[in-house]
C-alpha cells in the first residue's frame, strides 16, 4: 500500500493502529483506567508474557510453534524453587538463577533436538514437551508449593526503580533489546528470517539449518527461563500453576503484533505492542467486569482475527 509516495507495511503497521485505538476508546469510556498506577501496573503484568511474547516469536519466524512454554514456565519455576528451599544450595540466589536460566535452555534445547534432528514436526514435538513439563511441574516438590518470603530475589518481579518503574519491565525491555541486536545485527537473525521464508531455499544457499533451528530454540527457552524468573519473584512462590494463560497471551500478542504464522515475518517492536495490547485487553476486561469465561472466548476470537489477517495478505502476495 502506498500513500503519496510512501510505502506502508499493514502487517507491521497494524499493531500500533489497534494500540492507539484501544487507548483512545478505553480513555473515553473511562478516564481513570489510565492513571499513571494502573499504567505502571500494566508494566509489571506485561513483563512474563512480553518476554514468552519474544521466545515465540523467533519460534515462528523460523515457521516453527513452541507449546512448551505455558507448562515449561512452572516447571522450570519448580525446580528452581526446589533448588533454592530445597536443595544443598539452599538460600543461594545465584545458584537460583542458574536453573532458571540453564533448565530453560534445556528445555529449549530437547525441542529443537526432536525438532531438527530428528524431524518431528515443530506442532508435535513441543506438543508432547507441554505434556512431559506438565507432569515434571507437578513431580518437583510433590506438587507442593514453595514460598520464597523474603528473598532478595523478590526485587526482580516487584521492585520498583526510583519507586515507580518496574524492575521486571526493565528486564522486557533488556530481553526486546537483545532480541532486536540478534535479529537485526546478527547472522543468527539473518538466517531466522531466511528459514522461515524458504527453509528448502535457505539450505541450498549453504546455511546450516539443524544448528540455527536448535539455536533458536535454545533461545526461545532462555526466554521461558527469563519469565518464569519473572512469574515466580512476583507471586512470591514456585507453584505448578503459575503457567496461567501466559503461552495463550504470548501466541496472541505475537499475533497481533504482525508476526506471520507461516514464518519470515515479524518485529520485535511489533510483538512488543502485541504484548502491550493483550495485557491491555486483559486488565480492561476484567475493570469492565468482564467474567472470566468470557475473556476467554475473547482472546481467542482476538487470535482467529489476527492469523485470519495474516491469511489474507499472505494469500494477497
Amino acid at each position: 500500500m502506498e500513500i503519496k509516495g510512501y510505502r506502508i507495511n499493514l502487517q507491521q503497521s497494524m499493531p500500533f493502529v489497534i494500540l492507539a485505538v484501544l487507548l483512545a476508546a478505553l480513555g473515553i469510556l473511562d478516564r481513570n483506567f489510565l492513571s499513571p498506577q494502573t499504567l505502571v501496573n500494566l508494566l509489571q503484568q506485561m513483563a512474563a508474557v512480553g518476554v514468552v511474547s519474544i521466545g515465540a516469536m523467533l519460534v515462528i519466524l523460523t515457521g516453527g510453534i513452541d507449546f512448551s512454554a505455558g507448562y515449561g514456565l512452572a516447571m522450570i519455576g519448580m525446580a528452581a524453587g526446589a533448588v533454592y528451599t530445597k536443595s544443598p544450595l539452599a538460600g543461594s540466589v545465584p545458584a537460583m538463577l542458574v536453573t532458571f536460566l540453564g533448565t530453560g535452555a534445556l528445555l529449549g534445547l530437547a525441542n529443537g533436538l526432536l525438532i531438527a534432528k530428528l524431524g518431528i514436526l515443530p506442532f508435535v514435538a513441543t506438543l508432547a514437551m507441554m505434556s512431559l513439563t506438565q507432569g515434571l511441574s507437578l513431580m518437583i516438590g510433590g506438587g507442593s508449593m514453595m514460598l520464597l518470603g523474603g528473598s532478595p530475589v523478590l526485587l526482580i518481579g516487584q521492585g520498583k526503580l526510583g519507586g515507580v518503574l518496574p524492575v521486571s519491565f526493565l528486564v522486557l525491555l533488556g530481553v526486546c533489546v537483545t532480541a532486536a541486536f540478534l535479529l537485526y545485527r546478527t547472522r543468527l537473525g539473518v538466517y531466522i528470517y531466511a528459514m522461515g521464508g524458504n527453509e528448502d531455499a535457505a539450505r541450498y544457499a549453504g546455511i546450516r539449518i539443524e544448528r540455527y533451528k536448535i539455536m533458536t530454540y535454545v533461545a526461545a527457552g532462555i526466554c521461558t527461563g527469563i519469565a518464569s524468573l519473572l512469574t515466580v519473584s512476583y507471586i512470591a512462590m514456585a507453584t505448578p500453576s503459575i503457567y496461567g494463560t501466559t503461552l495463550t497471551d504470548a501466541i496472541a500478542a505475537t499475533c497481533i503484533g504482525g508476526t506471520s504464522m507461516s514464518g519470515g515475518h515479524g518485529s520485535v517492536s511489533g510483538t512488543f505492542v502485541g504484548a502491550v495490547i493483550i495485557v491491555l485487553i486483559s486488565t480492561a476486561l476484567t475493570y469492565l467486569k468482564i467474567p472470566a469465561e468470557m475473556q476467554d472466548v475473547f482472546k481467542g476470537v482476538v487470535i482467529l482475527l489476527a492469523v485470519a489477517f495474516d491469511a489474507l495478505l499472505n494469500r494477497k502476495k
